[in-house]
């Protein structure tokens, strides 16, 4: 496997040069996904879940057959194997992401356990003020258990980066690739955030000015602000991050045929 390194700046260029090709190319496909992400705010719980998914892979596999060059559809509007793959794909990194989740969660609260033990030891852990009397007295200790969570926080966003290139190898390669992405991100979690919130940033300051605007929880204003941050989400962000990731794909896609699957 190639060892380049990557650009913030190039990962930038590329992932806005991509924008406008990728909008005339699959406008359909992502004019779809909005709708269906905008619909799924009016469903109940797990259905509004299986409908973002749905927007997400196909969106996704829009974009990255286009990247790839494999079959577009109609303006990027088809369900084949890349979006099947890429919805196995991406369970099986929300799978992997809440397994460690789970055991940071047992991490913190044995942590903060064990301070609250040590700074109380008859402390009633069944009461919210004997947590806060045990934390309290616990001095830097009560400061370190406050990092647990943090630095939880952390592994979780880096392990998302490690991952990000699992949907570009899982179209490029033909196959589910979760795991064995991995590889191809080593030392690259910082570029690739730090790429994200450049990429991310007009999203950010326009969800923003909407909220300046605003109470969008009053009259027609929530539907509003949901639908243009919707579109905003698929007709910029999808297109430019889909842009970026093939480009640091295409940087450290692997070269050896032998290389393990993982589907």
């Amino acid at each position: 496997m190639t060892q380049r390194s990557v650009a913030v700046g190039a990962t930038v260029r590329a992932g806005l040069s991509n924008l406008a090709p990728a909008i005339t190319d699959g406008w359909a496909a992502l004019g779809l996904a909005t709708v269906l992400a905008a619909v799924s705010h009016r469903l109940p719980a797990g259905a509004d879940l299986v409908l973002q998914l749905t927007a997400a892979c196909l969106a996704t596999g829009a974009l990255y057959r286009r990247a790839f060059g494999r079959a577009s559809g109609l303006k990027g509007l088809r369900w084949g194997r890349e979006e099947w793959h890429l919805l196995a794909a991406q369970l099986l990194c929300a799978a992997f992401l809440l397994v460690v989740l789970s055991v940071l969660a047992l991490v913190v609260a044995a942590v903060t356990l064990g301070v609250a033990r040590m700074s109380l030891p008859n402390f009633d852990a069944l009461s919210p003020a004997g947590w806060q009397d045990a934390l309290a007295a616990s001095g830097v200790a009560g400061f370190v258990v406050g990092l647990v969570p943090l630095l939880s926080l952390a592994v979780l966003v880096w392990l998302a980066a490690r991952l990000s290139l699992s949907g570009a190898a899982t179209v490029e390669q033909g196959g589910i690739r979760v795991l064995s992405s991995f590889p191809m991100t080593r030392g690259l979690a910082a570029p690739i955030l730090a790429s994200g919130f450049v990429l991310a940033l007009p999203v950010i300051l326009l969800a923003a000015g909407l909220r300046f605007v605003g109470d969008p929880a009053e009259g027609g204003l929530a539907a509003a602000v949901a639908i243009i941050a919707t579109a905003a989400t698929y007709f910029y962000l999808a297109p430019v991050w889909a842009g970026a990731l093939a480009y640091i794909y295409r940087q450290r896609r692997p070269t050896d045929a032998s290389q393990p699957l993982d589907a």
